[in-house]
């Protein structure tokens, strides 16, 4: 992973733009979707970005670029044709600690700006490191028709009520469970009779009801997408992972990320015993088809634990 993504908050963001046409316009647009505050230097520009100056949505100094008019700035986006300017640029950025984006120029970037699927509060940011922006374009618009244009009012609405099931539940593990329940209701992502939903299970659930332990055990592939859709969704619920021998660390990596991560050996097994007669959901991945005399499986039959098996897809 060579660039890190990160969402930065846009309120504390101040950007120079350097360039007035049509790429330069697209980068302003972008940035007026979010609360950051833009200035553009350019002597000329669109007449999309003269509009945006006449009703005062962004600054504009009509001239030449200058290096003081980095001060201030995080972020500066460069969108001129002139090579030798974008390299002055990238330099005096660099100098004084302000990110630059030069387009369509990867060696000059210190950032780049990735495609986004816009479901306010829900973003989606992708990126193809900078290698590949057709094929990038061909999977944001797939991506598109698959995600509902009322993920946001579901997502605003969960925010809402956060506190809510943060005074009803006291342990994280029955929080998760119960967004986790609300979530995967048929037909939640359409927006509809959110609040009824949401107070009936509520005043159905308490603290103490008790979790019913799982063990899911995942026999891995070596290749990731082969994977069936049912081992990943678990494999992204899970509490805590078990790493057998063998497995590959890309398949690893498409587990929850914040869950905790061990080879699977005998003291790492007890402790997933212990987890398990806790409540928790607890995930194996195994290398092979046959885990039936793994310990840990033996001690979650056992237990009375649900167990869940998932074996690769056939090619």
């Amino acid at each position: 992973m060579n660039y890190f993504p990160i969402f930065l908050d846009a309120k504390f963001i101040n950007v120079l733009v350097v360039g007035g046409g049509e790429i330069a316009t697209s980068k302003v647009e972008l940035l007026l979707k979010s609360p950051a505050k833009v200035t553009l230097v350019s002597p000329k520009v669109s007449d999309s970005i003269q509009r945006l100056i006449d009703s005062n949505q962004i600054s504009y100094i009509n001239g030449e670029y200058q290096k003081s008019y980095l001060s201030g700035k995080q972020l500066v986006f460069v969108a001129t044709a002139n090579r030798s300017l974008n390299e002055q640029i990238n330099q005096d950025a660099t100098e004084q600690g302000v990110l630059a984006n030069v387009v369509d120029n990867a060696d000059l970037c210190h950032f780049i700006t990735p495609a986004i699927i816009d479901r306010t509060p829900m973003i989606f940011a992708m990126s193809s490191s900078g290698q590949s922006p057709v094929l990038l374009r061909s999977w944001r618009a797939k991506l598109e028709t698959m995600i509902p244009q009322s993920l946001g009012k579901l997502a605003s609405f969960a925010g809402q009520k956060r506190q809510q099931v943060k005074d009803r539940f006291t342990t994280f593990s029955n929080r998760r469970q119960f967004w986790e329940r609300f979530f995967n209701r048929t037909g939640i992502e359409q927006g509809d009779n959110l609040e009824q939903f949401f107070t009936e299970q509520l005043n159905m659930a308490t603290d103490n009801t008790k979790l019913q332990a799982e063990l899911l055990v995942v026999c891995t592939p070596k290749d990731p997408d082969l994977l069936s859709l049912g081992a990943l969704r678990n494999m992204q619920k899970a509490d805590s992972i078990l790493v057998g021998v063998g497995v590959d660390a890309n398949i690893v990596d498409l587990c929850r990320r914040d869950a905790p991560k061990a080879d699977s050996n005998a003291t790492t097994n007890n402790e997933a015993i212990d987890l398990l007669m806790q409540g928790a959901r607890v995930c194996l991945l195994y290398n092979g088809d046959n885990p039936s005399d793994h310990p840990l499986l033996i001690a979650a039959k056992q237990l009375d634990c649900q167990v869940f098996q998932f074996n690769s897809v056939i090619a």
